[in-house]
């Protein structure tokens, strides 16, 4: 059989560029050295953080029906998807040195500097001193949850149904009044499965329930997807204000929030989570895979629109009563503030300022790593003797 010069058969070559040009068509690019940014999830970046950003800006607005229904309708497609997005980029790998590194630099350290900020900005407007460490500031709750499930990843990945366990606990902590805001505890649990369902995604361990990287590219999921988030527009309308937003945040334990007897009170929070589920994934099969013009280039502060948004919404909220917005060109008017303020948190400008905030790199808090012992592989040895194999940690 003909060969290439370097002896690959001509068969094995043109089956190489066919499974290049598949996954081009599915807009999953090879990545070069595992660094190139997936355009789909920069995109979905985007999206879901301006929602988050508008849902907060028309929260106080709970009474007028446009936005109360965009409120209750975007819901799953918000912090879900946040988590969710999370999920899939997180490895169940051990805990190495150099990957709890990144959790500080990438976590931790954001969520105590933007948590100061939250407490320089409450000093500057009020007067008061309000300090956030064990109680997070507006929006941080997500940080601190994420370094949790994060440290939980590697022992719920050796579990065998690690989805519907993490269900359970979702669901058994709204009986726990001892769970509440402190460190984010009961929201870690509550919103737990939306994080393993991302790492699951991303798996394919779940491919006897269906949940694999595979619904995302489907063609059958499309017109699927169509469906649902169709159904929830209109459920949104029919049921927008017969809705507790307390039952979508999910923070109160079931005694304060669901207004149903404690032996079914689960089932309402399990319905929020599955719904939840199929809606955010809907959302992200929905959102365009290739690369778009300004979103793709601006999805990339996903996370910056996320961290940073309650800093400014509270300084406009200082000077400006949302409440006053009246009729419906009011309420677009509001919408597209809240859009064009979502792409300049994004912007390049606003990302290379707030960087060392948002993601800061702290080289002289860590112990130098150790030097390659002489003898390892690579060395020439000098003696006979066989050591023992070294232990990794």
């Amino acid at each position: 059989m003909p060969t290439d010069p370097k002896g690959t058969s001509r068969r094995e070559a043109d089956s190489g560029r066919r499974g290049l040009t598949a996954r081009l068509r599915q807009g999953k690019p090879k990545p070069r050295g595992g660094t190139a940014r997936d355009p789909h999830w920069d995109n979905v970046r985007l999206v879901s953080g301006t929602l988050v950003l508008v849902g907060h800006l028309i929260e106080p607005l709970g009474t007028v029906d446009g936005l109360r229904w965009v409120y209750v309708t975007s819901w799953a497609m918000r912090v879900p998807v946040f988590v969710i997005v999370a999920g899939y980029f997180s490895s169940a790998g051990p805990l190495s040195a150099r990957e709890l590194r990144r959790l500080t630099e990438s976590v931790l350290a954001p969520y105590l500097l933007i948590s100061l900020l939250h407490t320089l900005q409450l000093k500057l407007l009020y007067g008061d001193w309000t300090f956030f460490v064990g109680d997070p500031a507006w929006g941080l709750w997500f940080l601190l949850s994420l370094f949790v499930w994060r440290l939980l990843l590697p022992y719920l990945a050796v579990l065998r149904w690690p989805l519907p366990l993490s269900m359970l606990a979702s669901l058994a902590v709204g009986y726990m009044g001892s769970f509440g805001a402190t460190f984010s505890a009961s929201r870690t649990l509550a919103f737990l499965p939306f994080f393993v369902l991302g790492w699951q995604l991303r798996q394919g361990h779940a491919r006897s329930a269906g949940v694999t990287d595979e619904l995302l590219h489907a063609r059958w999921t499309r017109w699927a997807a169509v469906g649902v988030l169709a159904v929830t527009a209109a459920a949104g309308w029919v049921f927008r204000y017969r809705i507790d937003t307390a039952w979508l945040a999910m923070r109160a334990p079931y005694a304060d929030s669901v207004p149903l007897e404690p032996e079914w009170a689960w089932g309402l929070r399990g319905m929020v989570l599955v719904c939840g589920m199929v809606i955010a994934l809907s959302f992200i099969r929905l959102v365009p895979k290739r690369q778009l013009p300004v979103v793709t280039y601006l999805g990339a502060g996903g996370l910056y629109i996320y961290l940073l948004h309650p800093l400014l919404l509270r300084a406009l909220t200082a000077v400006w009563d949302v409440t006053s917005v009246g009729p419906w060109p009011e309420q677009l008017a509001l919408l597209a503030l809240g859009v064009t303020l979502a792409a300049a948190l994004g912007s390049p400008p606003v990302r290379r300022l707030t960087r060392p905030v948002v993601q800061p790199r702290l080289p002289w808090l860590y112990a130098r790593e150790p030097e390659p012992l002489k003898g390892a592989r690579g060395t020439a040895r000098t003696t006979t003797t066989h050591p023992e194999p070294a232990t990794r940690v």
